[in-house]
């Protein structure tokens, strides 16, 4: 650890937890990770004191990069307890393209952390309708 950003994935019920699992199956296993997740029966001060115990388990030296699911939901707000710690970014968003590129890139500093972030979420997302399709189709066709 201590070359690189700690990383804690945070989401309304298992997402988070479940995304880390996916990207570990991609690219391995992650260490200086954890998970929350926040469900209907949670108690704010439990979650608030849990997120603390996530917190410890970390190695913060090198930042600690916070990834939630929405803007303005409870995990977000809960994030906000942890603006005493030094080299923190937090952002929203949490999206298997962009945690594959933080894990890749946690090694970086966090300002050119929060670039990759916002890069990943400009590259990650691709609509795609029929049309397209048909003329990928066509395409291939016109090649053979």
């Amino acid at each position: 650890m201590g070359n690189e950003a700690a990383i804690l994935l945070m989401s309304h019920g298992d997402f988070a937890k479940e995304a880390k699992n996916s990207a570990e199956l991609i690219i391995g296993p992650q260490d200086n990770v954890e998970t929350l997740g926040v469900h209907l029966a949670d108690n704010v001060e439990a979650l608030v004191e849990e997120l603390k115990q996530k917190v410890a388990k970390l190695d913060v030296s090198k930042g600690l990069v916070v990834v939630t699911d929405i803007v303005g939901g409870t995990p977000m707000n809960l994030a906000g307890n942890l603006m005493a710690i030094d080299n923190l970014l937090i952002s929203s968003g949490l999206n298997l393209p962009l945690l594959l590129e933080l894990f890749l890139n946690r090694q970086q500093e966090i300002e050119k952390i929060k670039e990759l972030i916002q890069v990943a979420y400009q590259s990650g997302q691709t609509i795609r309708t029929q049309d397209d399709f048909r003329e990928e189709d066509e395409e291939d066709d016109q090649i053979l």
